[in-house]
């Protein structure tokens, strides 16, 4: 059943004339928070904020990394980008939230308030404070203050290039209360330490861990952020790494070509030139110190010593090919050097002799390891064998050349390999 009329009227009426008191925060308030503080209560900004002068101010820390920027390993220094988190408690920045409505904080600039003069100690670029006469603290009635600073830094940080390019940095923030001892001001690590959560993923370096502490025996208010950052090879195994691994192992195809080609300098000394400049591109990369060296460098220093080599037996190739036999005739033991490579290359090869149809007699090879296979008839062969003295008067310098070409070949090939897989295998383990 509906109301009578009469009574919605007289409702309306008093509602009309008796409108409820609602409670809302206006500027006026915010003004009359701000001339408390500053004018009745005469807020000093130079006076620590702690009613007991003799007492310690606790100042909690968090740093929020926003991203890096840049990992600069010639001059060993981080460039990085983020946001501090700031709390203090300010004994003198306090007001009862219902003399004015209800209003709990109130934002003030950060210069006219007392704060941290937190500086970065370990900083390469000019000296100077954080954040910027703009920006904003939040303060609340109980004196709660929260200031969030945005920063970019440019820290020191020790390179270890040992195992470049699979290399893990540790790098920190050392954040100090310049003007402050830790008997005054103590700066201590917040719950969250380094928050991750805006980081923006850096294309050549991967945060693996993040650490917060304060130094150990300091007489200085410090906290310190350390992050642990893993490079990313890609680039560095596409343009560095593999190309040396592909020039290496074409230092050792100088000895594949023939001496009367009248190339084998040119392609040795070419190989060192290239090699060169790769050595010269890794050593831009890392930084200018003794203190370590990276198994990457030794490799290419290495490798520049073997393509050294190969220019000098290159070059020692071609003057005993082109010796004239009668003026310089072969020592005897180079003429066995060139017995024992002729033997093993024959092994090798594994292959039938050519015909020789001299006085209708057929000579087939001594190896008859293939007649199952091919279905050859083995013919003894009826032609003698040259004597040994006939057989030495066959060697010429170019013979010994060839055999030289030979022995050097497989020395440098087998050189390159183990050398390169060791280096690798080095450098991958400590990468997993």
């Amino acid at each position: 059943m509906a109301p009578p009329r009469r009574y919605v009227l007289l409702v309306s009426f008093v509602l009309m004339i008796c409108p409820l008191k609602i409670h809302a925060q206006t500027a006026d308030d915010a003004k009359g928070i701000l001339t408390k503080i500053f004018t009745t209560d005469a807020y000093n900004k130079a006076v620590r904020p702690i009613y007991n002068q003799n007492l310690v101010l606790n100042v909690t820390v968090d740093f929020s990394l926003i991203g890096i920027i840049e990992f600069d390993s010639q001059k060993e220094s981080l460039t990085s980008a983020g946001y501090l988190i700031v709390d203090w408690n300010d004994y003198y920045i306090q007001w009862d939230p219902s003399d004015y409505n209800g209003t709990t904080n109130v934002f003030i600039h950060q210069d006219d308030v007392w704060k941290p003069d937190i500086a970065l100690q370990n900083g390469i670029s000019e000296f100077k404070g954080i954040g910027y006469s703009e920006l904003l603290v939040n303060v609340t009635s109980e004196g709660s203050v929260a200031w969030w600073p945005y920063v970019i830094l440019q820290s020191t940080c020790k390179v270890d290039i040992t195992y470049f390019p699979f290399d893990i940095q540790t790098c920190s923030l050392r954040f100090t209360a310049w003007s402050y001892f830790n008997t005054e001001v103590q700066l201590t690590e917040g719950t969250d330490g380094i928050i991750l959560d805006s980081y923006e993923e850096n294309s050549a370096w991967t945060v693996c861990e993040t650490n917060v502490d304060k130094l150990p025996q300091s007489t200085d208010a410090t906290v310190v952020f350390t992050m642990t950052i893993k490079r990313k090879p890609l680039f560095y195994l596409l343009n560095v790494i593999l190309p040396v691994i592909m020039l290496s192992v074409m230092n050792a195809c100088v000895f594949v070509l023939p001496a009367k080609a009248g190339e084998k300098a040119s392609f040795s000394v070419t190989v060192f030139l290239a090699l060169a400049v790769f050595l010269t591109i890794v050593a831009s990369t890392l930084p200018q110190n003794s203190d370590n060296v990276s198994y990457i460098g030794i490799y290419l220093v290495i490798m520049a010593i073997f393509s050294t080599t190969t220019v000098v037996l290159t070059l020692f190739q071609l003057r005993l090919n082109f010796r004239d036999m009668n003026k310089d005739p072969i020592p005897p033991w180079l003429i066995k050097l060139q017995r024992i490579v002729e033997r093993v290359r024959k092994r090798r090869c594994n292959r039938v002799r050519p015909v020789d149809q001299a006085q209708n007699r057929v000579v087939i090879s001594d190896y008859i390891d293939i007649k199952d296979e091919m279905k050859v008839p083995v013919i003894e062969s009826k032609v003698p064998l040259p004597p040994e003295e006939d057989s030495k008067l066959e060697v010429t310098w170019n013979h010994i050349s060839n055999s030289l070409d030979f022995i050097f070949f497989w020395l440098f090939f087998v050189s390159v390999i183990i050398t390169t897989l060791t280096v690798v295998l080095v450098i991958a383990r400590h990468a997993h």
